[in-house]
């Protein structure tokens, strides 16, 4: 089935090239890219720790330390680059991405009184990237090649705009998350379109060093000046991968 695919496309009209097929990959030689990820798919592992928290009736107050499983969907990608050659089979990459996806399936707590829905998570990830062309199969056109790539990616902040429902109240919650950095592997397959003009699409398997610790506390007004406050301190592990599509143009020598 891939095969097929990779044939279909590389069968499609391309301008003819005046060059060996990525003669533009030579050292020193800088390219623009832009990646539109096609499906963003990660689990989340959180653990929270909730309390204390009052009871509005006078009871004791409670604590909680949860560990729950949700998923992220992304909703909007989109990452700028530049590239350098730095060998004829080996560039580095230096880019920026913005992110805005969805949690779903996510509860830091068991009361059944409260509640936590997710809205929207927006991010700015800064990161470098090695990668390595191979040449393809003799069956596909010599336009093909193979990729490898190591990505280290910095993310300085994730806001997180969520709401808390307790008994019959519900709270916008606005939250930033603690910086984190992810290593990245990816794999994929690149096309020369024309003599600077390259399309790219693979998969990204993205792996956190470390969690990402947000504060989601709040305090809900039950009116009459009974506020009860909800501290809820969270360690969350994002781990899962992309299916991207890029172009890459190398005007640059």
């Amino acid at each position: 089935m891939i095969g097929g695919l990779l044939g279909l496309l590389g069968g499609c009209r391309s301008p003819s090239l005046s060059r060996a097929p990525f003669a533009f990959l030579e050292p020193g030689r800088t390219g623009v890219a832009i990646k539109q990820p096609l499906a963003n798919r990660h689990t989340l592992d959180g653990k929270f720790d909730v309390g204390p928290v009052q009871d509005p009736f006078g009871g004791p107050p409670n604590f909680y330390h949860v560990e729950d499983e949700g998923e992220i969907k992304g909703k909007y990608e989109l990452s700028l680059a530049l590239r350098q050659v730095i060998t004829e089979s080996t560039t580095v990459e230096f880019g920026i991405g913005y992110r805005q996806y969805e949690i779903e399936g996510l509860q830091p707590a068991p009361d059944p009184n409260i509640e936590f829905m997710v809205d929207t998570v927006n991010s700015l990830q800064f990161y470098a990237a090695l990668r390595h062309y191979f040449d393809g199969p003799d069956w596909l056109s010599e336009r093909w090649k193979w990729f490898l790539e190591a990505g280290f990616y910095f993310i300085p902040s994730v806001a997180v705009d969520s709401r808390l429902q307790f008994l019959t109240t519900s709270q916008p919650i606005s939250s930033k998350g603690a910086p984190f950095e992810v290593l990245g592997l990816t794999a994929g397959a690149a096309y020369a379109f024309s003599d600077d003009l390259l399309f790219e699409f693979g998969f990204t398997w993205e792996e956190p060093l470390e969690d990402l610790s947000v504060d989601l506390s709040t305090s809900v007004d039950f009116g009459s000046g009974q506020v009860i406050e909800i501290p809820i301190e969270a360690a969350m592990r994002p781990v899962g991968g992309l299916i991207f599509f890029s172009l890459t143009w190398f005007p640059f020598a």
